[in-house]
């Protein structure tokens, strides 16, 4: 299995350096000879399954192979031995401590300033360094740190992470799967579970709660679905009990922070931060931020909130720093550094900053910090111009940039494609921090890079990942009782956040009307490729109908109403179609409910999510054509169609009430009643002659689905007073107007904010009146016409009306639920 493995780095995992097979490797060694490469491979493809189906994904920025790219995971593992991750454990704790204590310095007093054991420049000039947060005490919660193992076969620190640390879920993920499918790797090792850890991390937010409740609200605040390691944080929300939300989700007030939840305002008592520190709050700092609470810093400031990655500490994350750790760790804790670091030459000073200049090509050039497009310069990989600036770069500013020694990290066996190869490994490891003690996580997640002579070790490079197995027993720690009761109490209607609902309402207006518009593409390409079965003269009246009508339901005017500009049919179609930067187009709708369908995409079953993939992936396809002819448009509304149909039917199965079923039928509900008045107002009001009105209201009963069930119901040809009381006012039919606007009025009352059924809300005060108009209509009125006139006046004044009010409701529904502006 091995006797290709040619180790080509100075250090390698399993290999020494003359080609022996290191002792606690053996036994994975023996483990994966008995399973043989040829089953090592099927259990790769199992992994991949296993993750696919789990959907654990992770997004790559301008990928063009798409948003959502399937995580990679290595079925063979890293090893380490017990006594050195002991070590190592004692090493991240001094760090994690020795940063905790920088940071209240830099916040504080700044002693370590002003007696010369940092630069002022390091910190000041940090893009991490916020002046807002001077003065306020923000210990540090949660640390990570990116290590190799170097030449000299210790680990070393790579770079800290205390911001926002992102790859614990991943890192569990990865256990999980390896314990599915590669057991046979495990017969004979003993391995660290991470269970322990996680049960620890898990109390945090319960001890540390403010107002020490027995269920605290304690969230995980997002930047939103497109951000790389969304799956990461809905995956830890879940598994930590936590509420996941977004900025739009919490309000600043009072000194506090609260959730808008569907019941109300709910106070939050912590935040786990994934949002970059500077986005955190649009009033204090980054002014164009959409992704922060206004208000936060001073919540923050007034004690209102706990933030266990606090905001500020991104100053950590500074290779600036990395020179003065050693003087810092005597300084603070009067020890030595246990942990090496890669040599690192800060060029604020004279001496250092003429050797990084003479040895430029030798070097790794870095900015103190991650701010702008590159920060990172290999220099033996640049150019004699790319030096030249570079260098003149460094004299300009040179407390902004540090030379690091170039090292070789240890390569590791990993399984590429056919055969097993020596892949170079960055592991982050995490440490979190209650009450002054330090607990470190006994695994890490293990990034493995593309090929083994890259020094970028990243996943957004198109890396791939690996399980790490510290060997031993592991403690027993008990089980958090409070967790399971706090789970519970968060998986309620009331307790949905208001976005999260927002996004429900929504998903189901777009989807409603993603279907219903394109059935009415449908229809109308196939009325005009097969109308020839009567007179020539109703066949043209009866296309400018229906093309008028698709107009009107989709607004995207002037379209076929622009009588000064002779608008070429099948062109029109296909703009209203395909063109994506069209307001009303079915492309456009798509698209919004594409968005819809990315926020909404953790509470639909996996199914749901592969449906709509291949549904954008064709859609996409279709609409790159250029002037499909109509059999083709009319061949790919009905796949579409099936595949929307699909789509509707999982999420209607599996979406239960504690996830708010009911805003998305509510919304459903209100785009079903709005399209079906367009179309009743576009095709029913004016009159026609005989034949052009049979076939208008064929066509109608066509597009709402409900050409057969008329048939059942009546046994007569299609006649406008049948219709119209069909349609718009018969209680039976599930379809009718008259039914959607019923639904709605029994949909209300499951809503959190509902209090009694003798006062009407703003937004049932609408509807009410909706239903009331059209059960006190009267079928004959509503079908007259006066002899001066070419439309059905009344029918137009009710279905306006009806019109108004749903609009009406929708609005007060939005202003009660999603803004909260009666609070």
């Amino acid at each position: 299995m091995f006797e290709n493995y040619h180790v080509s780095s100075s250090h390698d995992e399993m290999f020494d350096e003359e080609n022996n097979i290191r002792p606690h490797w053996k036994t994975l060694k023996d483990n994966l000879e008995t399973i043989g490469l040829d089953q090592l491979r099927f259990k790769q493809k199992e992994i991949d399954w296993r993750l696919e189906d789990n959907g654990v994904t992770y997004n790559v920025y301008n990928d063009p192979g798409g948003l959502n790219r399937p995580w990679k995971l290595d079925p063979i593992p890293l090893i380490i031995e017990e006594d050195q991750w002991n070590a190592v454990e004692l090493g991240l704790k001094q760090r994690c401590k020795l940063f905790n204590l920088l940071l209240q310095d830099i916040y504080g007093e700044q002693k370590t300033i002003k007696d010369g054991i940092i630069p002022m420049e390091v910190i000041y000039a940090h893009g991490g360094f916020m002046r807002e947060m001077h003065g306020m005490k923000i210990p540090l919660v949660i640390y990570a740190a990116d290590m190799a193992r170097g030449p000299d076969g210790k680990i070393w620190v790579v770079n800290d992470r205390t911001q926002a640390p992102s790859g614990i879920g991943y890192a569990i993920e990865n256990r999980l799967t390896m314990n599915s499918a590669m057991q046979d790797l495990f017969e004979g090792i003993s391995v660290k579970r991470l269970y322990d850890f996680f049960e620890t991390f898990k109390s945090i937010f319960n001890s540390d709660s403010i107002r020490h409740k027995i269920e605290p609200l304690n969230v995980l605040l997002s930047p939103g679905p497109h951000n790389e390691t969304y799956f990461e944080h809905a995956y830890l929300s879940s598994f930590l009990g936590l509420t996941l939300v977004q900025g739009q989700d919490l309000l600043a007030k009072n000194g506090a922070v609260w959730l808008k939840s569907l019941k109300g305002l709910r106070r939050v008592d912590t935040i786990l931060r994934r949002v970059d520190e500077t986005y955190c709050d649009p009033l204090e700092l980054r002014q164009d931020s959409q992704l922060g609470v206004a208000g936060l810093v001073q919540s923050i400031r007034a004690g209102g909130v706990k933030m266990f990655n606090p905001l500020g500490s991104g100053v950590l994350e500074n290779v600036g720093l990395n020179p003065f750790m050693s003087h810092l760790a005597r300084y603070f804790l009067d020890e030595e550094l246990i942990l090496p670091q890669i040599a690192t030459w800060w060029c604020g000073q004279a001496k250092e900053q003429k050797f990084v200049l003479d040895n430029i090509d030798r070097l790794i050039i870095k900015t103190i910090d991650r701010i702008g497009e590159k920060h990172t310069f290999v220099g033996k990989n640049l150019t004699k111009k790319e030096l030249k600036s570079l260098r003149q770069e460094i004299l300009e500013q040179p407390h902004r940039y540090v030379g690091q020694e170039e090292v070789e990290f240890a390569s590791c066996p990993t399984l590429v494609k056919d055969l097993i190869e020596p892949r170079k490994v960055v592991i982050r490891a995490y440490t979190i921090v209650q009450k002054d003690e330090y607990t470190v996580m006994p695994g890490a997640l293990v990034r493995v890079g593309m090929n083994n002579d890259s020094l970028m070790v990243s996943n957004q490079f198109g890396g791939s990942s690996k399980d790490l197995w510290v060997l031993g027993e592991s403690k027993v720690v008990p089980l958090n009782p409070l967790f399971k009761s706090q789970s519970i109490a968060e998986n309620s209607l009331e307790n949905i956040p208001s976005l999260r609902a927002e996004n429900l309402f929504w998903l189901g207006r777009y989807l409603t009307r993603s279907i219903l518009t394109a059935r009415m593409i449908r229809t109308t390409l196939k009325y005009m490729t097969n109308a020839s079965r009567y007179d020539q003269a109703s066949n043209r009246q009866t296309q400018e109908m229906l093309t008028k009508a698709l107009t009107h339901v989709t607004m995207t005017y002037p379209g076929f109403l622009d009588d000064e500009k002779q608008v070429v049919a099948f062109d029109e179609i296909t703009s209203v179609t395909l063109n994506s930067m069209r307001v009303g187009s079915l492309a456009q709708i798509i698209g919004m409910l594409s968005n819809t369908n990315t926020y909404a995409k953790n509470l639909l079953p996996l199914e749901a999510s592969r449906i709509f993939e291949r549904l954008s992936r064709e859609w996409h396809q279709f609409c790159s054509e250029t002037k499909p002819p109509p059999r083709l448009m009319i061949y790919n509304m009905d796949k579409l169609l099936m595949q929307l149909m699909a789509y509707k039917e999982l999420i209607q199965e599996s979406l239960f009430a504690d996830q708010g079923s009911v805003l998305y039928e509510i919304g459903a509900r209100i785009e079903r009643a709005q399209l079906l008045i367009s179309k009743a107002r576009a095709l029913l009001i004016p009159v026609h002659d005989v034949v052009s009105e049979y076939e208008i209201l064929e066509t109608l009963l066509t597009t709402c689905e409900s050409l057969n069930a008329y048939r059942a119901r009546y046994r007569t040809s299609y006649e406008i007073h049948n219709v119209i009381e069909f349609l718009l006012l018969d209680t039976h039919f599930p379809k009718s107007l008259i039914s959607e606007i019923e639904g709605l009025m029994k949909l209300f009352p499951q809503l959190p904010k509902f209090k009694n059924a003798i006062y009407l809300s703003r937004y049932e005060e609408p509807v009410f009146e909706a239903f009331s108009m059209m059960r006190l209509s009267k079928i004959d009125r509503l079908c007259s016409v006066q002899s001066d006139e070419y439309i059905r006046g009344e029918l137009e004044t009710l279905l306006s009306g009806l019109s108004t009010r749903l609009l009406l409701a929708s609005g007060e529904l939005s202003k009660t639920y999603f803004a909260h502006y009666d609070e």
